[in-house]
């Protein structure tokens, strides 16, 4: 019994490895942010995700994560940071 749970265990983590979808807690992971940020944004509409069996379970892209990352950036201008610090 215990054997079979192991082997299990290690199929699984096979199927995960190659899975190229993120759960919501490995895409706050991704982005640094918490797991509710992301489900926050989806509900959004700014944060693409796919939704499976239940309500709350999502999946995401890494992609998509990255391209919401992006778009929520704002570009910095380095010569007002340097000038910050040096006075």
């Amino acid at each position: 019994m215990t054997n079979e749970i192991d082997q299990s265990d290690t199929t699984l983590s096979a199927d995960r490895a190659s899975s190229p979808w993120l759960t919501a807690g490995e895409a706050a992971a991704r982005a640094r942010c918490g797991p509710k940020t992301i489900y926050r944004e989806v509900s959004a509409g700014r944060l693409r995700a796919a939704r499976v069996g239940g309500r709350r379970e999502l999946r995401l892209l890494p992609e998509w994560v990255d391209e919401w990352l992006t778009r929520q950036s704002s570009p910095v201008d380095a010569s007002a940071t340097i000038a910050r610090r040096s006075v």
